[in-house]
């Protein structure tokens, strides 16, 4: 017995032995995975070739890989948007290794911002365009809005003239609305809702354009006209960063109206048997140039970022100054901005406090000096000594004319300006609860007050000024509060990654908050509208009319969003809100807005691992709700106001009263779907990479003003929902890294959009409102009362042309030739308006393009862009009014209308006057040089730059500019009231302590 217990215990021990000596051939190899920037790269998979040995970093970047066979193996690294990385290492019992990732493509890694969050741009499954500082459009930048011009597929943003007081249009995929506004809702650092004007464009780091439904749905009912976020520069851990950055522009007409100078004009009188009146005659006098001048503009902006991993820091003061090219026009704005970051307990908890204040004065022109400069005779002076025209201030007019008067003089005698201050104050509070699980608390406050002073001097012509002078004051307040509340969780289980995200919204706004003012009857025009207390105003005057309704509404919301990634390949993410208006009718106070998007990584697929010229490609799709609530409140309810009458009661005259509004209790959101399918790709490891996008977005509940019977109404017009609208599309964005040598460098990229809009009904959801059309466009030329040009017609798009044929003119009779509806040839006195007008073409164009480039070589820059449409048409009723060849003794006449010859005054609208508006311009280029600072005391980096913006047009349109305005239902006009385009350059410094 002992001796077979010797030997299992000899055989126990040879097993274990060699156990040991087997297990001693395999090892152990840890380490951290870093991104470019060296921080931890937490989701990383890593395998061991050859091998079913595999794992994933964790939260820190950190792996552990055991069972290694020992000697030499290879590791393969791989993470979404990063080149696979494989490491050939000698493995021992315990190995070290340290792997840093190289991106495949900026694009692929960047983080854009979402609707509560952030996402990597290759986990997204909505259409984001992403815009960087380095991309923003270069020059005189007036607004945020114009850094993005031209370069967002799908995003339209027209600046129709050079007006530095002027917002622009601004239409993302097609107008989607017939009353509501169309422009996108901003979102400022988390911050919904938050005016644009609070923002320098020197301190903005990304704007983010989430265009589809998929991505804008959890914004509800504010989000049909897409979101644009706006991300601002924070502080970071380190030590101070103090900067400063500048330029000092010039700014110049770019393009005149081409009418007569004084010889050309007294000599066309001359050979056509024409003359002027001997009272109006005697000068030589340039009325576009005596409205304008060279403005020169100036920014400057100051930032100081800095602190430690704790707290952080960041403050930043903007002045900025545009002197508008026409005399008496400026906008000068501050802007500051104050943010702290304070992290505690052992950084679960992330505390923000930023501060932001914008002052903007602006002084403002009367529009009707562009066309009086057009149209004023250039041989009648603008001032005269004959005491006759003292009652004008010395100022030539000519009594007794309508709608003609001296451009001048309406400049200097009327004056309008206007204060803006802004303040918004948000505190923000991040608290990780357990791991993975974070609560998000954002607080605001806005403010913004206004103040507007308006006056026309006693010596004004316009009759209701004229020897008694006229003031307007108005001081209105809007504020906003917000409160969003919000869980996000994310958890990663190897391959598989989940998110979830739930919260709470309460906004309520106040509007119109103050005092309209308007008097008559001053003695001097010393003070102005500053003290309407000395007018004499005539008996029974109402100082309150077109008073301004105080506004105030409600809104509250419940929102989520759930999301699902397997292994970087396979996403899916799902969305709804619930919002809650007191906007809207008894009965639809409610909507739910939901949309789900998925996204395959087919790169990732096996089938394309084993190839070295496609580095990404991601299929997308998506549908969404969203809505439009871009409308005043009170609209579903009765209102009363003045009628405009008086009665007598028990001796005395009173006002009367009576019904301004009709109730709608089911007054609702326009609600717009958006199916969106999109293509990303990358190839020669990002060297060139794009996006291919398509989308069919359909709008109904559209709000449409009805007339109605009174009775049963007791109002003749309804606010009602029930019109559809569609706008179907296709983008296309490609960015290509063409040259990358050590010291050459050049990148390029373009962008395409074709958006087709079509109106569908026009009938109402209540029953038996409807109508069959809607015309639009109103020109108010001289004889042409009651006229217009547009059409909303169901089948047609927004911005439909709808006049008579011309075909051309019959010189022998000096007859303008028209086709009617029934192919017949008539003249203009046989045409019967609307009629006999015809569908003639449309404003809004087929596509817009844009083409950027940026070359580097060792310490210069070189960047230019360029943008532009094709396939639109524009109405130039400028060239209308200025055709009127038999009224040129009274009247300037433009050289176009002089060379065509034809003798007969324009009296009807038609398609003689629509043209191609299509255009090419080089927006800016810019040449710039980066110093060598390396032996600088005080300097970390600087840098010197010269910027040209709007150097060039290419286009057959006959007009001041192609680029006109795009906004409403009657786009496409050039209503003669233009503000010049301007052309600038600058030079500016860029500079870091």
């Amino acid at each position: 017995m002992e001796r077979i217990y010797l030997k299992k215990t000899f055989l126990l021990l040879v097993l274990f032995i060699c156990s040991l000596s087997l297990y001693a051939q395999n090892g152990q190899i840890s380490g951290q995975v870093l991104d470019e920037n060296r921080q931890p790269l937490p989701g990383v998979t890593i395998g061991v070739d050859g091998t079913t040995i595999g794992t994933a970093t964790d939260a820190d970047g950190v792996y552990t890989l055991t069972g290694v066979p020992l000697g030499m193996q290879t590791l393969t690294f791989n993470f979404i948007g990063y080149q696979e990385s494989k490491q050939s290492v000698n493995v021992e019992a315990n190995t070290q290794l340290n792997v840093e990732m190289v991106p495949v493509a900026e694009a692929l890694t960047e983080v854009v911002v979402i609707g509560y969050g952030t996402q990597r741009k290759s986990d997204l499954t909505g259409s984001v365009s992403s815009v960087t500082a380095e991309d923003f459009n270069k020059g005189v930048v007036a607004t945020p809005d114009q850094l993005l011009q031209g370069k967002v597929p799908g995003l339209t943003i027209t600046r129709s003239g050079g007006d530095p007081t002027a917002g622009a249009t601004i239409q993302l995929r097609g107008p989607s609305s017939l009353t509501a506004s169309t422009a996108p809702f901003y979102v400022i650092d988390g911050v919904p809702g938050a005016n644009i004007d609070l923002v320098s464009p020197d301190d903005i780091v990304s704007m983010d354009v989430m265009k589809d439904a998929s991505s804008t749905a959890i914004y509800g009912s504010r989000a049909a006209n897409g979101v644009i976020f706006v991300t601002t520069k924070r502080g970071k851990a380190g030590k101070p960063v103090l900067s400063y950055s500048g330029y000092a522009a010039t700014e110049s007409v770019s393009s005149r109206v081409n009418v007569l100078s004084a010889d050309e004009y007294t000599q066309f009188l001359a050979d056509n048997g024409l003359s002027v009146s001997e009272s109006e005659a005697g000068a030589k006098t340039d009325w576009q140039d005596a409205i304008t001048r060279t403005g020169v503009s100036h920014n400057h902006n100051v930032s100081l970022t800095g602190g430690s991993e704790g707290t952080r820091y960041n403050a930043s003061v903007n002045y900025f100054k545009n002197e508008g090219i026409v005399k008496r026009s400026d906008i000068e704005r501050i802007v500051s901005r104050l943010g702290v970051d304070q992290n505690a307990f052992d950084d679960r908890l992330r505390l923000s406090l930023n501060v932001a204040n914008s002052i903007i004065s602006s002084n403002h022109v009367d529009y009707g000096i562009f066309n009086g400069a057009a149209r004023f005779v250039p041989v009648s002076p603008i001032m005269t000594d004959d005491p006759f025209y003292s009652q004008y201030g010395g100022y030539f007019q000519v009594p007794g004319r309508t709608g003609y008067m001296n451009p001048v003089a309406m400049l200097n005698q009327r004056d309008e300006n206007r204060n803006r201050n802004i303040l918004l104050a948000t505190v923000k509070a991040e608290l990780d609860i357990i791991e993975d699980l974070t609560w998000t608390n954002i607080g605001s406050y806005q403010r913004q007050n206004s103040d507007r002073n308006y006056y026309m001097h006693t010596t004004d012509f316009a009759s209701n000024a004229l020897g008694v002078g006229y003031a307007e004051r108005d001081n209105l307040k809007n504020t906003d509060k917000i409160l969003e509340s919000f869980l996000n969780y994310d958890k990663s289980i190897n391959e598989h990654s989940f998110n979830a995200m739930v919260g709470y919204s309460y906004q309520r706004t106040i509007d119109n908050d103050g005092v309209r003012l308007r008097t008559t009857g001053f003695l001097s025009d010393d003070l102005g509208a500053n003290n309407p207390d000395a007018a004499t105003p005539p008996v029974g005057y109402r100082h309150f009319a077109d008073y301004p309704w105080k506004l105030e509404s409600l809104l509250i919301s419940f929102y989520g969003r759930i999301g699902y990634n397997y292994n970087g390949k396979y996403m899916i993410n799902a969305t709804v809100r619930r919002d809650g208006s007191s906007k809207f009718g008894a009965n639809n106070r409610w909507a739910t807005f939901p949309s789900v998007s998925a996204a395959w990584r087919i790169s990732e697929e096996a089938f394309l691992k084993d190839q070295d010229i496609l580095s990404d490609l991601k299929l997308r799709a998506g549908y969404g709700v969203s809505g439009n609530q871009n409308i005043d409140p009170y609209k579903s309810i009765t209102i009363f106001g003045q009628q405009g009458g008086q009665f007598m009661y028990n001796g005395e005259w009173l006002n009367s009263y009576g019904v301004n509004q009709n109730p709608n209790p089911d007054l609702k959101w326009e609600t717009t779907s958006m199916l969106n399918i999109g293509l990303d790709f990358a190839f020669l490891n990002g060297r060139l990479n794009g996006t291919v996008e398509y989308y069919n977005k359909e709008t109904e509940d559209l709000l449409y003003e009805y007339s109605v019977p009174t009775p049963p109404y007791q109002h003749d017009r309804l606010l009602a929902n029930g019109a559809t609208m569609t706008n179907k599309g296709v983008e296309v964005a490609l960015s290509a890294l063409a040259i990358d040598k050590e010291d050459f460098t050049w990148n390029t990229s373009v962008n395409f959009a074709h958006n087709q809009n079509r109106v569908g009904n026009l009938s109402s959801n209540i029953g038996n409102l409807s109508v069959s059309e809607r015309y639009e466009g109103s020109i108010g030329l001289e004889g042409w009362t009651g006229q217009t040009v547009a059409i909303v017609l169901p089948g047609q798009p927004v911005g439909t042309f709808y006049t008579a044929k011309y075909v051309g003119y019959d010189e022998e009779a000096q007859k303008t030739i028209y086709q009617n509806t029934e192919g017949e040839l008539v003249t203009a006195d046989q045409i019967t308006a609307r009629d006999d007008y015809q569908v003639m073409g449309y404003a809004l164009p087929k596509f817009t393009y844009g083409w950027n480039n940026s070359f580097s070589y060792k310490q210069f820059d070189l960047g230019f862009f360029f943008r532009g449409v094709y396939g639109n048409k524009i109405f130039n009723a400028t060239r209308a009014d200025l055709s009127r060849l038999p009224q040129a003794g009274i009247t300037n006449i433009s050289k176009d209308a002089m060379e065509e010859g034809i003798f007969e005054t324009p009296t009807i609208a038609s398609s003689r006057f629509l043209e191609d508006g299509s255009f090419l311009r080089l927006e800016n280029a810019t040449i710039g040089y980066t110093f060598d600072v390396s032996n600088w005391r005080f300097f970390n980096s600087a840098r010197i730059y010269l910027t040209g913006q709007n150097l060039f047009t290419v286009t057959d349109y006959t007009g001041v500019d192609p680029e006109v305005n795009l906004g409403g239902l009657a786009p496409g006009i050039d209503d003669r009231n233009y503000y010049p385009k301007t052309r600038s350059f600058l030079l500016g410094i860029n500079v870091n302590f």
